[in-house]
């Protein structure tokens, strides 16, 4: 076989082609070996069950009361009047008898006759008093939902990845320069 090229020009030819290949193929692993990875998509369904208690409260407030009742006793008149004085001692006497009074906490009542007067009082105090209601509302609520979760990856290169491939860069163009420089 005989060429117009000496053997050592093709052994340089194929080196450079070699070290151009090889160059290309470090380039391309740095541009596109940290690439992102593709996105994730996740679906799920999402039920969420909530509670809910309103409370009312209402206190209805009634104020004190004193009262009395004052009954004024007449004296008695019969058509004899010889009976009357008679009558009325035996009046007086069962009316003095009339004596009562009852006391349960801060309410008291009672009832006596005042002889002076010719009266028969009743009397009452009621202390105050309150009412208080509670009404609870219990509500419980579910709600069904889709949710669609796409995580997009965040590409990241360490700052230490970084710099050893440059390293590496330099290193391999260092090499092509030196074997070219020998055989150019």
């Amino acid at each position: 076989m005989t060429t117009n090229l000496p053997h050592g020009d093709l052994f340089k030819i194929f080196l450079k082609v070699f070290v151009t290949f090889i160059a290309c193929f470090a380039i391309a692993m740095l541009l596109f070996g940290c690439a992102s990875k593709p996105i994730e998509s996740t679906h799920t369904i999402e039920g969420i069950i909530k509670h809910r208690t309103d409370t009312v409260k209402h206190t209805e407030i009634s104020k004190a009361i004193q009262d009395s009742l004052i009954i004024q006793v007449a004296k008695v008149k019969t058509a004899k009047p010889e009976c009357d004085s008679i009558t009325q001692a035996t009046l007086d006497q069962v009316l003095k008898q009339l004596n009562s009074r009852k006391k349960s906490g801060d309410n008291e009542a009672g009832i006596y006759y005042d002889e002076l007067k010719g009266q028969i009082i009743a009397w009452q105090k009621i202390a105050e008093t309150y009412k208080e209601k509670l009404a609870t509302n219990k509500e419980k609520i579910y709600i069904k939902g889709d949710k669609e979760i796409i995580k997009i990856p965040v590409k990241y290169i360490p700052w230490w990845v970084k710099y050893l491939a440059y390293l590496g860069t330099a290193t391999l163009l260092y090499g092509a320069y030196r074997i070219s420089r020998i055989w150019i």
